[in-house]
């Protein structure tokens, strides 16, 4: 719980929760399994808690509405004049609207299983404590600026990306498929949903997490200077150029 909240800056103070994890942790399965159902857990007791009204400027995006979000971003950076910083290359943007076609497809077999709700959108290594005081490993999640309104499923497939990312290798089977069970198996008791149904689910999400970190920087452009802008720049390309590999 936070010891001391500043809403003005949007900081907050917490007790000494520990060093967050570490390289060795993220390449680790047990360790791996162990953040999965922290991760389930917190979400399942959010699950219908949060009124969303009450959180101004918190992104809300439907999965079916992700393509045409998609469509709409790139329009908009097309538009923006040559030597701007977030101009991408013309193949991206062309991909882009090939790729918004993907995300119609593929998220039109997402249900209302899994009801929309607080989706983390920053889940690694860096923004997970690792408390081990006690002698127990005591996970607790930080940092929930990128987070928004979607399907909570695609925050374990952000944390599934920043695994590989952080370990530089692909995840060797069967481990992606053991996490995968150990998230869902949390999920299964919260919602006594048909499993297969949430398998099928998990699935689907997948093709969202860039979709989501690349809305929950775009809604920042408006605010950023100049230097800004050009110093992080390269962010907001990066997320548009992976939503683009969609389209193959």
């Amino acid at each position: 719980m936070p010891v001391a909240v500043d809403r003005e800056r949007g900081w907050l103070l917490t007790d000494d929760c520990g060093a967050t994890l570490t390289h060795p942790d993220v390449a680790d399965q047990p360790t791996r399994c162990a953040v999965v159902r922290a991760l389930a857990r917190l979400q399942c007791a959010l699950l219908g808690r949060l009124d969303r009204t009450e959180h101004d400027g918190m992104v809300v995006l439907e999965p079916t509405a992700a393509g045409e979000r998609v469509r709409a971003i790139a329009r908009e950076s097309a538009a923006l004049p040559d030597g701007h910083p977030l101009l991408p290359e013309p193949d991206v943007l062309e991909r882009a609207e090939l790729a918004a076609d993907v995300l119609d497809r593929r998220t039109a077999s997402l249900s209302d299983t899994v009801p929309l709700d607080l989706e983390l959108n920053d889940v690694y290594a860096a923004n997970v404590f690792a408390d081990r005081s006690t002698g127990t490993l005591r996970l607790r999640f930080f940092d929930f600026g990128n987070a928004m309104w979607g399907h909570p499923f695609v925050s374990l497939h952000g944390f599934l990306d920043s695994v590989e990312e952080w370990t530089r290798a692909p995840l060797p089977r069967p481990e992606p498929e053991a996490l995968c069970d150990a998230y869902l198996a949390v999920w299964q008791d919260q919602l006594d949903a048909d499993p297969q149904r949430l398998r099928e689910e998990l699935a689907a999400a997948e093709v969202l997490v860039w979709v989501h970190r690349l809305v929950a920087w775009v809604r920042l452009i408006p605010h950023a200077d100049a230097l800004e802008l050009r110093t992080r720049a390269e962010v907001p390309r990066k997320y548009l150029a992976r939503v683009a590999a969609l389209a193959g």
